[in-house]
């Protein structure tokens, strides 16, 4: 005979259970926002798993329409099964804006942009690479490899090591409140990747996720632009004197240049050690050589320091979304984005277009110069500097 007490008591507790998506002792399995947003929000703040996540979710809704268009579909593969497909064959099964997004992917290896595909001829040949995306029983397949390709291209700081790693962490992430273990990727027979419904329903409440990502690759794009110029000024002050790249004397050199103060003398009061090339009371100040070496030494110290301020913008502009000191989680930053709140995008489209400003015109003087140039007129100045000790003498 059943005890009425115990038997009510397991009734509430497995109502109690329920509601928690726990029942007799199992978890709820299903990703659900309600009971893991936090891990969402951890993952996706983590750059090598949320690139990812976002290339997988971008192919599926808004490459492939979350396969809701079967026309678009029959056109892709009617593609995919030429021996060579040559431009006319696109422009013929796919229409403008899925082959805008195509090769803004990356999945064009001989196409850059929408603008060079547009210049080609109809008979140019177009290469999609060995392996790229599939669709099988309503299921988008993505090769792990082309994945990588496509990531690496736009964010050049995600290496193969990391994203092989993120991959495992992806494929297997323990829930947060219960022993569950949730799959944010699945792996497709023994190289391919697609993203799980339940996964992707859920990203699909935060809004335009590609508009954010495509923000994200600007300022990326923008950065690494940045630091080709602000290693070549490097290189170029190197031929001069390497001491002046060192951390401690760029901060002395940033300081007097932003209190408007003689470099060189500042650094000689600072009681910085400095080569004999700095030593300007033996040297014939009047002379072309020393007038033209001062010049372009001065001109690149301080080209790098307008560098050091760019910089800190740039990096200002990434704490939105990313690094420790960010401001917003990267869910609230596709919200805030999708619906400009606070004029999110007006802003971080003002700052880049003044930044760019700054860059072009730092950039037209820059290309100016030539290595060679500067490492005949360092050895100039260096027999200036031995005639002037000679005479001296």
């Amino acid at each position: 005979m059943v005890n009425f007490f115990t038997y009510s008591f397991s009734l509430n507790c497995f109502s109690i259970l329920k509601k928690n998506e726990w029942i007799l002792g199992m978890e709820h399995l299903n990703l659900t926002l309600e009971h893991d947003k936090n891990l969402i929000e951890n993952v996706l703040d983590d750059i090598d798993m949320r690139y990812i996540i976002l290339f997988l979710y971008i192919i599926r809704n808004d490459l492939f329409k979350d396969l809701n268009d079967k026309n678009l579909i029959e056109s892709y593969e009617r593609v995919l099964i030429l021996d060579e497909i040559y431009k006319n064959n696109v422009i013929n099964f796919w229409d403008e804006e899925f082959i805008e997004i195509y090769i803004d992917l990356g999945l064009m290896k001989n196409i850059r942009s929408i603008r060079e595909f547009k210049q080609k001829d109809g008979d140019f040949i177009l290469k999609l690479g060995e392996e790229t995306i599939t669709i099988e029983n309503d299921i988008i397949s993505v090769p792990a490899d082309t994945l990588f390709l496509l990531i690496s291209k736009k964010f050049k700081a995600l290496n193969r090591r990391n994203y092989n790693l993120a991959l495992t962490k992806l494929k297997g992430v323990r829930c947060e409140k219960s022993n569950a273990i949730h799959s944010l990727i699945l792996g497709i027979g023994e190289n391919d990747l697609t993203l799980p419904d339940d996964f992707y329903y859920i990203l699909d409440q935060y809004g335009n996720i590609y508009q954010a990502i495509k923000i994200e690759i600007t300022i990326e794009g923008f950065f690494q632009r940045f630091k080709e110029i602000q290693e070549k000024i490097d290189g170029f002050i190197k031929i001069f004197d390497p001491v002046l790249n060192t951390k401690s004397i760029m901060k002395k050199v940033n300081k007097a240049i932003e209190e408007n103060k003689e470099i060189f003398q500042y650094l000689k009061d600072e009681k910085v050690e400095l080569s004999d090339k700095f030593n300007f009371e033996k040297i014939d100040r009047n002379s072309a050589i020393f007038q033209e070496w001062n010049s372009k030494l001065l001109t690149l110290l301080k080209y790098r320091n307008q560098l050091e301020n760019i910089n800190i913008k740039l990096v200002d502009l990434k704490k939105i979304y990313s690094g420790k000191e960010k401001k917003n989680n990267y869910l609230k930053f596709v919200e805030k984005i999708s619906f400009n709140e606070e004029g999110i995008v007006d802003n971080i489209q003002n700052v880049l277009i003044e930044l760019r400003k700054e860059l072009v015109k730092i950039n037209e003087q820059i290309t100016k110069l030539t290595e060679k140039e500067l490492k005949l007129l360092n050895l100039d100045y260096e027999r200036l500097i031995l005639m002037s000790s000679d005479e001296q003498n």
